[in-house]
């Protein structure tokens, strides 16, 4: 299977993307806050002399991010990029700080648009759209557009995806035929069942990260099913009135806190981080494992032809499963950077067809149209599951992403207390949307 089977079905089933020709909110080369920074006027002309790049991201896209850079390179032979990589679980929230302080990185994740725009420590990128000819579907820049007051889903452009990624389960087939299953289950139900065949049977039914927060991505698809793609969407995009202190999201951490109550998580999943879960999984130790596609290849080389991936299944059979889909790394350009069009080839570089083929060797779906091809079995499935969720027009950001703090401050620690059982499924979300508040002015 091809990878552009995806993209097609993504670009026919939402509208392309029309880039505005309205003046740059903050142009290239310009910006609102106080710098030293030279003007240039935005171009594909980058010279002969020797320029060092500085690049930010999140440690977990370093290797992806060093396959990138070197094919930069040998693009741009008088370009050296030079990366710096925080730690994933603290990188979101580092990031507004990273991109305005005055000695910024010349390309970086903006993990923040509101605050980013708002505080004009970003450049809009229409110039270089324009000039580049980017043709990127949609779905996929909305949540990197904005007005020139922070509100997102509108207005220039001011981050690039580079990729996508998405969540889903992951299950080992070979536990699954042992205990008599077999085929993904279809709905909430069906996987409560299969989870309680394999509790009986000792085996641990689902592998539960939470030490890092990875309890939220099975809790977004059951928030999802109970309220509905919108509602979650909404409230990731800051709009007013969005709240996660609703019914629906009350049932999903009721129903986090039932599993977790019955014993269907891993008996250490507060302090059991991603990469110790991984390993579990990967050596046959569970039957399910929520998770993304960035561990597509991982699970590929350990389980082989006895790993499997679905898409999160609706509360019934009858309804969608969903996901939470995004951009690998948006990146954008920050206001203090010392070499805007260095750093526009560098984002327009993540969309040749080169870079999206890199992206899919590091297991992650192309966001641009071609005929990209994977060896992974594995993320063939996860390419299949999508297919599946663009025609069906169910997924959502991930809801991590809805203020810079949220994973680190309002995420882990909630989630850790949701499932020790010290704080009431109510609590949790009222807790989850405090920390909104306190962050959405």
């Amino acid at each position: 299977m091809t990878i552009s089977r995806i993209s097609k079905v993504a670009i026919s089933a939402l509208s392309a993307l029309a880039f505005i020709g309205s003046v740059a909110a903050c142009a290239p080369g310009g910006t609102a806050s106080s710098s030293n920074v030279k003007s240039e006027a935005a171009s594909k002309d980058l010279g002969s002399e020797k320029i060092t790049l500085t690049l930010w991201n999140g440690a977990g896209l370093k290797s992806f991010d060093e396959d990138l850079i070197k094919a930069f390179e040998a693009k741009y032979p008088n370009i050296t990029v030079k990366g710096t990589w925080d730690p994933d679980n603290v990188s979101a929230q580092n990031g507004p700080r990273v991109i305005s302080s005055a000695d910024s990185p010349d390309v970086a994740a903006i993990t923040d648009i509101t605050s980013a725009v708002r505080g004009k420590h970003v450049i809009s990128l229409e110039e270089y759209a324009k000039l580049y000819g980017w043709d990127i579907p949609e779905s996929q820049t909305v949540y990197y557009r904005a007005s020139s007051d922070g509100k997102v889903g509108a207005g220039d452009l001011y981050a690039v995806p580079d990729a996508v990624s998405m969540t889903g389960m992951y299950w080992n087939t070979k536990v699954a035929a042992q205990l008599g299953i077999t085929e993904a289950p279809k709905s909430v139900e069906e996987l409560e069942a299969d989870m309680k065949l394999a509790k009986d049977a000792g085996i641990t039914p689902m592998i539960m990260p939470a030490k890092e927060g990875g309890t939220s991505f099975i809790y977004q698809a059951l928030w999802t099913n109970n309220s509905g793609k919108d509602v979650i969407n909404n409230w990731i995009l800051q709009k007013s009135g969005s709240s996660i202190d609703e019914n629906g999201a009350v049932k999903a951490a009721e129903k986090i806190q039932e599993w977790a109550k019955a014993g269907y998580f891993s008996s250490d999943a507060v302090a059991l981080d991603g990469t110790t879960a991984l390993g579990r999984f990967n050596k046959g130790e569970g039957l399910f494992f929520p998770s993304g596609s960035w561990f597509s290849s991982s699970i590929n080389e350990g389980l082989g032809a006895d790993a499997g991936f679905f898409a999160y299944p609706g509360n019934t059979t009858d309804q969608a499963g969903s996901a939470a889909s995004n951009a690998v790394t948006p990146y954008g350009i920050p206001a203090n950077s010392k070499h805007k069009n260095a750093a526009a080839a560098f984002i327009d570089f993540t969309l040749s067809d080169e870079a999206q083929q890199l992206a899919v060797k590091h297991g992650y779906p192309a966001i641009m149209e071609g005929a990209w091809k994977s060896d992974n079995p594995v993320l063939n499935q996860i390419l299949e599951a999508e297919s599946g969720l663009v025609k069906a027009n169910n997924t959502t950001n991930y809801i991590n992403n809805a203020t810079a703090a949220m994973q680190a401050s309002g995420i882990i620690p909630n989630f850790q207390t949701l499932i020790d059982g010290s704080q009431a499924p109510a609590q949790f979300v009222q807790a989850i949307q405090k920390q909104w508040d306190s962050e959405v002015k």
